[in-house]
């Protein structure tokens, strides 16, 4: 039997709360607008050329801003960094209040980076494709900064977040003869 478009959204948000996503913060700035939000839906895309994609809600205020952007920065948050996760997914703050009296810099093109992050990946933005309630983020990786100090791995699973945990097999290799 056919669920209507509406109970199917609802069945396949139900069940990918059961899905462990990884956790990412993107940020992008306009001039002296700047914007963040957390995301779970980061990946990798392609390595030749080096892309990276995300799901981006075309009602949240990243969206307008994202569009007329040319770069953006992906950070993969530190273990310890839930609380900065929470403060980029509320959607009230203003993209001032967002960066108030959080550690951040800007780098050379004016792109807000967050301190502590495992890592920030420097995007120029490849492309933004439609995806139903959704854009389809990609970006063309410039430049990776990786902070050896700081763990990454956290995950978003059944509406909260989660350190990984402990490796349960290695991978399943091919035997060579």
């Amino acid at each position: 039997m056919k669920q209507s478009e509406e109970r199917r959204g609802e069945a396949l948000r139900g069940l990918m709360r059961h899905v462990a996503y990884p956790v990412a913060i993107v940020t992008t700035a306009a001039g002296e607008h700047m914007r963040g939000i957390t995301i779970g839906s980061f990946t990798s895309l392609s390595m030749n050329p080096p892309l990276i994609s995300f799901n981006l809600e075309k009602t949240t205020q990243m969206h307008p801003l994202l569009a007329k952007a040319s770069h953006f920065a992906v950070h993969i948050p530190a273990a310890d960094q839930a609380d900065l996760c929470d403060r980029f997914s509320l959607p009230d703050f203003s993209g001032a209040e967002q960066f108030d009296s959080v550690a951040h810099r800007r780098d050379e093109g004016g792109l807000p980076i967050l301190e502590g992050a495992a890592a920030v990946i420097h995007c120029r933005k490849y492309n933004m494709a439609e995806g139903g309630d959704h854009s389809v983020v990609m970006g063309e990786v410039l430049h990776v900064e990786q902070n050896e100090s700081a763990l990454p791995g956290l995950l978003y699973y059944m509406g909260g977040y989660h350190k990984l945990g402990d490796r349960l097999r290695s991978r399943i290799t091919a035997k060579t003869n």
